[in-house]
């Protein structure tokens, strides 16, 4: 939950709007840190102990209880135990799956966690995937009764034209990558790889925090500008100036991967043309040739093709393409049918109401 940053807490947030405007919804919440970071160990163990003993006494209140990530699962676990007589959906986003395929101590703990989980997986009736990637994952860690709701964006009513050439005087041509730098993300590949391969006046803005060192490094390029965190309007400026958003994801095999994507549908809801790998649950995310471009993942000549290419597109054909993106997302991938989707996926509950 905000003030912590990510596609899970934006999930969250959005989903309880709009479920909030179909049923008598009661939320509980755990805010992240003030610096954007998830909370802390201390908190989460506070808000486990605080919402285990309401589920204690109030645990049959409810027609469905709703946890927001896989996490939580010890609290799903106590409901059912104690003879719960509604409900329960447990979300999957990706990198709450993902974890367990890392090495280390910490991931084979979880792996031991999500075994427990595959094990008492009475305790839920669904576990709702935001793509067929995170399914994929989740089934073969032992889970069961899926139901796959890709997400949703919010998005105005219309959009204006809007393309590289309105960009800032004395700034060039650019290309954009937002988020965290890891490296599944693949921008330290990009900035390698494909950066060289591209005309010299094309430079590449990165919008994010780093939490890997390599990727980090690679920042260092001396036709890469660094920014930071960047929210709201900025971003949006950022997005529809840029010659093209960039998801240049590259495959670990096995070890990571992107759940959904949710700047994907971001960057077409603000007006952006986006160049995405065909990789993970990206693919769930992005129509390819309707709401952005999908390319073959770590084909560095291909991305340096496509960009270049998209780069040199009139303004024309690029107010035709974002108008088009815009519109389908608007149509389709938007928090309202994410919540119908999602009460669909709770089947019928115990009273028998919809």
């Amino acid at each position: 939950w905000p003030p912590a940053v990510g596609g899970m807490e934006v999930y969250s947030v959005e989903l309880a709007r709009e479920l909030g405007e179909r049923v008598d919804l009661t939320l509980h919440a755990l805010p992240g840190r003030g610096n954007g970071q998830p909370p802390s160990l201390a908190g989460l163990a506070w808000f486990f102990c605080r919402e285990a003993a309401h589920l204690i006494r109030h645990r049959n209140r409810y027609d469905v209880i709703h946890y927001g990530d896989l996490v939580l699962f010890p609290l799903a676990w106590l409901s059912h135990l104690l003879g719960r007589r509604c409900r329960q959906a447990i979300s999957a986003h990706g990198t709450d799956i993902a974890f367990g395929l890392r090495s280390g101590w910490k991931p084979a703990l979880y792996r031991r966690f999500l075994a427990w989980m595959a094990a008492n997986r009475a305790a839920f009736d669904c576990v709702i995937a935001n793509s067929r990637a995170t399914a994929g994952h989740c089934e073969g860690a032992g889970l069961s009764a899926l139901a796959v709701v890709p997400l949703g964006v919010r998005t105005a009513e219309s959009l204006a034209d809007a393309g590289p050439d309105e960009t800032a005087a004395g700034d060039g041509p650019y290309l954009l990558f937002v988020g965290r730098l890891v490296r599944r993300k693949g921008t330290g590949w990009f900035i390698r790889e494909v950066l060289p391969r591209l005309p010299g006046d094309i430079r590449l803005k990165v919008a994010g925090t780093v939490w890997d060192k390599d990727e980090g490094e690679a920042l260092a390029d001396p036709r890469v500008d660094f920014l930071g965190p960047v929210f709201g309007d900025e971003l949006k400026r950022l997005r529809r100036r840029a010659a093209a958003v960039i998801m240049p994801n590259i495959p670990l095999d096995g070890r990571d991967f992107e759940g959904f994507g949710l700047t994907a549908l971001e960057a077409g809801a603000d007006g952006a043309v986006l160049l995405a790998a065909r990789l993970d649950g990206i693919v769930d995310a992005v129509e390819d040739g309707v709401t952005g471009i999908l390319l073959p993942a770590q084909d560095a000549e291909a991305w340096a093709e496509a960009c270049t290419r998209i780069a040199a597109w009139p303004a024309e054909r690029r107010a035709s393409f974002v108008q088009a993106a815009h519109a389908r997302i608007r149509s389709h991938y938007n928090w309202a049918r994410v919540a119908d989707d999602t009460i669909a996926a709770y089947g019928p509950t115990p009273a028998g109401r919809p």
